[in-house]
């Protein structure tokens, strides 16, 4: 049985991460063309790598917050938004759907 070294098993870890994030990019240029030209997969490794810290694991809520850095940079960093998805009592993934859905009505009102 072929068994890697710890070393190694990073090593793959890291380059499954990568092709993640650049396929996640690659459908949000899709989906947003007019993305296509911004430094995006920097940008979705930092928020990746706070998604992390934050402990959001679920995958589809990851993509969310992929997607919502790439057309609010670096929203995660203000600290009312990082202080609202580290409060405790709920889940992560809970929270970042009532800052979306939060954001989502603020839009749609006008009121920014």
């Amino acid at each position: 049985m072929l068994r890697l070294r710890e070393e190694q098993l990073r090593h793959l870890e890291q380059l499954e991460a990568n092709d993640f994030l650049v396929q996640v990019r690659d459908a949000i240029v899709q989906d947003i063309p007019s993305l296509k030209d911004e430094p995006l997969l920097s940008r979705l490794q930092a928020a990746n790598d706070h998604a992390g810290e934050l402990g959001l694991g679920d995958q589809a809520a990851l993509i969310q917050f992929l997607y919502t850095e790439a057309i609010a940079p670096d929203f995660y960093l203000d600290p009312q938004v990082d202080t609202w998805l580290r409060k405790p009592g709920q889940p992560v993934e809970q929270r970042l759907n009532d800052l979306l859905a939060t954001m989502q009505a603020q839009l749609a009102s006008g009121a920014h």
